[in-house]
């Protein structure tokens, strides 16, 4: 069977561009808007994505610490927002790690935050800095602000460098193939649903995706139906393409063998008569006399 993968974004080119504008310094001025207006907008279409699910952890941390950031940078400098400010920054930071380290924690047996931390690579500062802000005084807003920098740093090293300049990798082409495994699927199961029986319909189905797609979708349909309906109907347009295909090839050969015959008798004509008018008078003879 087909294994899915669902992001919360329409298609890599927009991941990349939330990267561009998290990280403006990692990519070409042409593409940035002027001053914190990328980041925000790229902090906004985060939260959206997190209302969609499936969003990873890392870019939401990210999105995170720059939010924190920005709201530090654009606050008012009093004692409430400095104060605001750095209970940001903890929420943000501890976020990060504790996420992080959950996502890696070994489920047979617990292992402490420092072995997972060490497994990943992940700086022990920064779960020291971690136990601070969630357990004892929040840790001094210069402290933080140094701590959010390392950990967007971090980030960008351990995932979002990953991603590449945009080519597509070997991996993105099957995903490409699984969609379009999926617009099959879906085809199908549509043409299903609306109890079938148009060859028209089938017969775009089968030129777009395929007969051998369709028949394997079809066979898929089949091993684990949704119900009793839908099982005879993969069933009947199973036996339909295959039937449409043998006539095909049936119209095919008679084709072929019809042009065989056209292209004999426009030839020249070979020593046999074959049938033909008798000349001369007939006369009886008796059976077996030649």
């Amino acid at each position: 069977m087909v294994q899915y993968i669902l992001t919360p974004w329409r298609d890599r080119a927009e991941l990349l561009a939330v990267r561009r504008q998290f990280y403006p310094d990692a990519a070409p001025q042409a593409q940035l808007r002027p001053g914190h207006a990328g980041q925000h907008d790229a902090v906004a279409r985060v939260s959206l994505w997190m209302q969609r699910g499936g969003c990873p952890h890392l870019v939401e941390s990210t999105a995170l610490l720059v939010a924190a950031i920005l709201s530090d940078a654009e606050g008012g400098g009093s004692s409430a927002g400095t104060y605001a400010a750095r209970a940001a920054y903890a929420t943000a930071f501890s976020r990060f790690v504790t996420g992080l380290l959950d996502g890696h924690q070994d489920k047979q047996r617990k292992l402490s935050m420092y072995s997972v931390a060490k497994t990943i690579g992940l700086p022990a500062t920064f779960v020291e800095l971690r136990h601070q802000a969630t357990h004892e005084q929040l840790p001094s807003l210069a402290k933080l602000r140094a701590a959010a920098r390392r950990a967007l740093d971090w980030i960008w090293e351990y995932y979002w460098r990953a991603l590449g300049d945009g080519a597509p990798s070997a991996d993105e082409k099957e995903d490409e193939t699984a969609a379009a495994a999926g617009d099959c699927v879906g085809a199908v199961v549509a043409y299903l649903g609306a109890g079938g029986g148009d060859a028209a319909a089938m017969s775009g189905i089968v030129r777009r995706f395929g007969q051998e797609k369709v028949l394997e979708v079809l066979e898929g349909i089949m091993d684990e139906p949704a119900s009793n309906k839908l099982m005879l109907g993969a069933l009947k347009m199973s036996s339909e393409v295959l039937e449409g295909a043998a006539g095909g090839e049936e119209e095919k050969s008679c084709e072929t063998a019809m042009d065989v015959e056209q292209s004999s008798g426009d030839g020249e004509p070979s020593g046999s008569t074959g049938w033909s008018t008798y000349e001369g008078t007939w006369r009886p003879k008796p059976i077996g006399v030649v």
